[in-house]
């Protein structure tokens, strides 16, 4: 699928917030309101208000595996956590083979490993699959992770750090692993989404080099992950969010923004990361928003849409100040906050039908490359792309607001109805969208975009996929 012209970016861009706004179910942010207590407990009850049948996120285990770390890192949840961890457990297999027995997704793998570490499960036996075994069989001699699959291997930046965080949690990190991962550097300090055999052909990138500098710096590699942080400080832009540099120059959204931050707070890069929190904070829907709203943090602008399931599950980890090397959810508490906000604030009811999930699938192979994925393309990390795994079309997106009738000025965490499947795989942003289609996220996303800008321009004369 092309990439946009220079001119549909100019007119998919600015009309992004009209887009969402013509779209059924999208709502936009309100001036004047109460500031909610707690932007990142906010964010997570609204994640978790969004799953289907309260397990999963509209079976994409890449996004449920998101929205598991992002209950952690706000300490809520835990019961929400638990039922979500058990549903990935239950189709783990599914997501490590992809469809095909034997064969290894390593990405995939690793943040199944990744996740299992967080909520306490036993990496060795989640849902009878030796996730360390398994990740540490698809090690070679470099010390780079690769995927096993028909259709060849796509693992990236994104497979390699995922592996390191995973296995650093564990105890069972070869040095090599992050020998290799500090190794792939860039000459101007930033980490690749691929890995060039010739270094001039090293080209920096924003996404993975916010997860990289996370793995290193929980590696304890901190000397090797200053020369990337320093990086990230030169790519920041002046409203303090991070754009997905391997598309050109387009604006900055949440998913890129909340990995860079997480980078830079680890590094205590403390004013750069307070910027880009703001604009994080920026883009989420407060008190004046529908209640069924509060919380959710827009890919771009504060709007709910079908980018916004994986923007705010993604966000949240940043909005709390946790690198994905420090999320535990051991104690976490087992309820979820409501979303509380000052009595008469003019707002009721919900948005009535908005989408609750991304769009695009979860089936695809391993080859391909977006920008940030779990490898085979990568797990989308960030605004970019799928999983990376090339795929054609499948997959579902959550629709409907949460289930049941919210208490005037909160939001429950009642699961979100399902709704239709299918489509076209474009994937998912960010660290979610492992087993999403080829074509990155940021892509996809301005692909949608510029196509339903130019749906209201005709009329008026006449996104993305990790």
């Amino acid at each position: 699928m092309p990439f946009p012209s220079r001119a549909l970016l100019a007119v998919a861009v600015p009309a992004a917030a009209l887009c969402a706004a013509l779209l059924p179910g999208g709502a936009r942010a309100e001036t004047g309101a109460p500031a909610l207590p707690s932007p990142e407990k906010a964010a997570a009850t609204w994640t978790a208000s969004r799953l289907t049948e309260g397990t999963h996120a509209s079976g994409d285990q890449g996004l449920t595996a998101d929205i598991v770390m992002a209950l952690a890192a706000t300490g809520t949840g835990g019961a929400t956590a638990e039922k979500a961890t058990d549903w990935l457990a239950a189709h783990a297999a599914d997501y490590i083979d992809r469809g095909t027995p034997g064969r290894v997704f390593a990405g995939g793998t690793a943040k199944l490993a990744l996740v299992a570490a967080i909520e306490h499960r036993d990496p060795g036996d989640f849902g009878g699959i030796d996730l360390t075994g398994t990740l540490l069989g698809r090690m070679q001699d470099s010390g780079r992770f690769t995927d096993d699959l028909p259709n060849g291997d796509g693992s990236n930046q994104f497979t390699q750090s995922l592996a390191v965080l995973a296995l650093q949690r564990t105890g069972d990190l070869p040095a090599k692993a992050a020998d290799f991962l500090a190794a792939s550097r860039c000459a101007d300090g930033g980490y690749p989404l691929f890995f060039k055999s010739d270094p001039a052909k090293c080209t920096s990138h924003t996404d993975s080099t916010g997860l990289a500098v996370q793995a290193l710096l929980g590696a304890g590699r901190t000397a090797d992950a200053e020369a990337g942080l320093d990086w990230l400080e030169k790519q920041q832009l002046p409203d303090g969010s991070f754009r997905d540099n391997g598309f050109g120059t387009p604006p900055g959204n949440a998913n890129s923004t909340a990995l860079d931050v997480q980078a830079l707070a680890a590094g205590k890069r403390t004013a750069a990361a307070a910027e880009g929190t703001a604009w994080l904070t920026s883009r989420q829907l407060g008190c004046g928003a529908p209640a069924a709203d509060r919380g959710a943090v827009g890919y771009a602008e504060p709007v709910v849409d079908g980018t916004t399931l994986r923007a705010t599950a993604q966000a949240v980890p940043a909005l709390a100040g946790k690198s994905l090397a420090r999320i535990d959810g051991k104690d976490s508490a087992s309820a979820l906050e409501p979303v509380d906000c000052a009595p008469g604030d003019g707002s009721t009811g919900g948005s009535g039908g908005t989408s609750g999930g991304d769009t695009g699938g979860t089936s695809g192979g391993g080859t391909g490359g977006s920008a940030g994925g779990d490898s085979g393309g990568g797990d989308g990390g960030t605004g970019s792309g799928g999983d990376g795994n090339s795929g054609g079309s499948g997959g579902s997106s959550s629709s409907g607001s949460a289930s049941g009738t919210p208490a005037p000025g909160t939001v429950g965490g009642g699961a979100a109805t399902s709704g239709s499947t299918g489509g076209s795989a474009t994937g998912g942003g960010g660290l979610a969208a492992t087993g999403s289609a080829a074509l990155p996220y940021a892509a996809g996303s301005l692909a949608l975009l510029a196509a339903g800008a130019a749906a209201v321009a005709l009329t008026r004369r006449g996104r993305r996929s990790h």
